[in-house]
């Protein structure tokens, strides 16, 4: 009977051992990434007045920012959101009418209003239909 035990004691140490493997590689693999988030940051790099006077600070991190490019008269900033995983799109053309959207890590993010129409991808995603590149990350969509 303790043989038994012995036996249950270690099936169940093995289980367990392979359930926190499986777990944490799994939260770790397929994480996808913004190369451009993880550069240092450089001084355009900073948003423009305005725009952190204007913001609250609870959608987006601001000193995250990092300018990727420019279309259509609107630069356009790649930040990281306050929620855990998310990123956001920053559009900030030259008659100051800004916008921004964020949305959850992973899945693209799409903004459009008066400073344009943009999407966000993460690293190796493919490019969007009829999109034109600003970035690695981000991509003009027609309106």
């Amino acid at each position: 009977m303790a043989g038994g035990t012995l036996r249950i004691r270690r099936i169940t140490a093995a289980l367990a051992l392979a359930l926190t493997a499986m777990a944490l590689s799994g939260c770790t693999v397929f994480a996808p990434s913004y190369g451009v988030l993880d550069r240092e940051a450089e001084p355009e790099d900073a948003v423009p007045d305005a725009v952190a006077e204007q913001d609250s600070g609870d959608v987006a991190d601001l000193s995250s920012a990092r300018l990727v490019g420019e279309h259509s008269g609107s630069s356009i900033w790649l930040l990281r959101g306050v929620e855990h995983g998310a990123v956001c799109v920053l559009a900030f053309p030259e008659d100051g009418e800004w916008g921004m959207a964020c949305g959850g890590e992973g899945a693209p993010v799409e903004m459009s209003g008066p400073a344009g129409h943009f999407v966000t991808v993460p690293d190796d995603y493919p490019t969007p239909d009829g999109a034109t590149r600003v970035s690695d990350n981000v991509y003009a969509l027609s309106p």
